[in-house]
């Protein structure tokens, strides 16, 4: 039940963080969107006032009709504008996946992560990351458990061996504990054995063609007729089965009447 709760709470809390971030980013959207708004409308104010400058000694039937382009262009631009803000600032709004998230660590924190000889990492060090990384603290934890969990990191948990933090640092050492959690996860997480072949029995030589062929004829001929009982094997197979209750009571009487 506890676990349930943090969970919820974790999702609750990595909800509000991107929520905040989205709110953030378009709040700086708004803000440049009226500045261009704002120059925009100036320019063609300041086109409009010089038409009508250049244009008040010369008679025009229609100039409502000379003005309506340039305001459709205005009005065309700014909506194109804002569809490619919006689509930026999802594009940088949308958080990666934890695996995503893990190959820029390896470039981010070269020092720290390794995809060849690991070094195991400090206690806490998902705090350091979530004061440095912009997303939140649920993706953090998965992206870094994607990392401990891999085999060469459990190889890695000797007792003893140095802990390093994000610029390469020591701070500790392993200790006996640590290890022996890494060990059994090794054992745990160890390839089971294969299971091996069958014994498969050798097939039979082929008979050789010249004069073999009837022989092994005749031979398979007496291995499949039936071998013929003597009258004694019979006799004595009927002895040694047992007597059912019928059998016993006839013995007995007999034996009475011959007494």
């Amino acid at each position: 039940m506890a676990a349930r709760v943090m969970q919820l709470l974790d999702d609750l809390e990595a909800r509000l963080e991107q929520a905040q971030h989205e709110i953030n980013v378009l709040r700086e959207e708004n803000q440049r969107l009226k500045q261009k708004l704002g120059e925009q409308g100036a320019a063609e104010e300041t086109r409009a006032s010089v038409e009508v400058l250049s244009t008040s000694h010369v008679p025009s039937t229609s100039p409502a009709v000379d003005r309506t382009p340039a305001a459709e262009n205005s009005a065309e631009s700014v909506e194109s504008v804002r569809s490619e803000e919006s689509v930026r600032s999802e594009e940088s709004v949308k958080p990666p996946s934890p695996h995503a998230l893990l190959d820029q660590w390896y470039e981010r924190y070269p020092k720290a992560f390794f995809k060849g000889h690991t070094k195991p990492l400090k206690v806490g060090i998902h705090q350091d990351l979530a004061e440095r990384e912009p997303w939140s603290n649920k993706l953090i934890r998965r992206a870094l458990a994607n990392y401990v969990n891999l085999p060469r990191y459990a190889k890695a948990m000797r007792e003893g061996a140095e802990r390093i933090d994000l610029e390469g640092n020591s701070v500790g050492v392993v200790d006996q504990q640590a290890a022996q959690f890494a060990a059994e996860k090794r054992q745990h997480n160890a390839p089971t054995d294969k299971k091996a072949p069958k014994n498969v029995p050798p097939a039979a030589p082929k008979a050789e063609q010249n004069g073999d062929k009837s022989h092994s004829e005749k031979v398979q001929k007496q291995r499949q007729k039936p071998k013929k009982r003597s009258r004694g094997e019979e006799k004595q197979r009927v002895e040694e089965r047992p007597l059912s209750m019928e059998e016993k009571l006839a013995s007995l009487q007999a034996k009475f009447e011959r007494t």
